[in-house]
């Protein structure tokens, strides 16, 4: 499976089945390029899903129509976290997206919530689904992002470069199970989607 991301996705390679993909992104960037990887999914008649903050609903209900989306209290609840790899267990579709890491770190300490990751990750390969995280950089620091990229299978690292009065925004994959990392490349984002530009040295 692909991102559908011109240049990235020859760089990442085919994605199977029974991966974990984590997102270390500033801002929504990390989100933008998980749904290009969902939307690919349902093109693919895969089952999608997404576990996200309320906030967010609508807009991926407009985005993934097809997708099964699950917000707190309803199908789980963020305080108790045996109900969310509960949920999840429950889900028959095989490809999702978590972006709830952000507000668990919060509420709980980055070993439960690392536990939880873990959890959630062995039910995802079990299934050989696919499951993307997203976690924002500026909110968690380098120990917390090293547990886990510990159990992810590829990390992929966005960031925002800032020159003199213009910012940057480089993409690279910090980890590949079957490639070496790459260098940072410059991340174009506009109205027609995303795509890399040059090598950022």
């Amino acid at each position: 499976m692909r991102f559908d991301v011109l240049k990235f996705d020859e760089i990442v390679g085919d994605i199977a089945g029974g991966r974990v993909i984590l997102i270390e992104t500033v801002g929504d960037l990390g989100l933008r390029l998980a749904l290009g990887f969902l939307k690919n999914a349902i093109k693919e008649g895969i089952g999608v899903f997404a576990i996200v903050p309320k906030r967010l609903k609508d807009d991926l209900k407009k985005e993934l129509n097809a997708a099964k989306i699950l917000t707190p209290n309803d199908e789980f609840t963020l305080h108790e976290l045996f109900t969310i790899s509960l949920a999840i267990k429950k889900l028959e579709e095989r490809v999702g997206l978590i972006d709830i890491l952000q507000p668990l770190l919060i509420i709980h300490s980055p070993e439960k919530v690392y536990q939880l990751f873990q959890e959630i990750c062995d039910i995802v390969r079990e299934k050989k689904g696919i499951l993307i995280a997203i976690i924002d950089k500026k909110l968690a620091d380098s120990k917390i992002l090293a547990m886990f990229e510990n159990e992810a299978d590829y990390v992929i690292d966005i960031e925002e470069i800032v020159e003199g009065l213009r910012i940057r925004r480089g993409i690279r994959v910090k980890k590949n199970p079957n490639k070496p990392p790459s260098k940072f490349y410059e991340l174009i984002v506009n109205e027609h989607g995303m795509r890399l530009g040059e090598q950022i040295d």
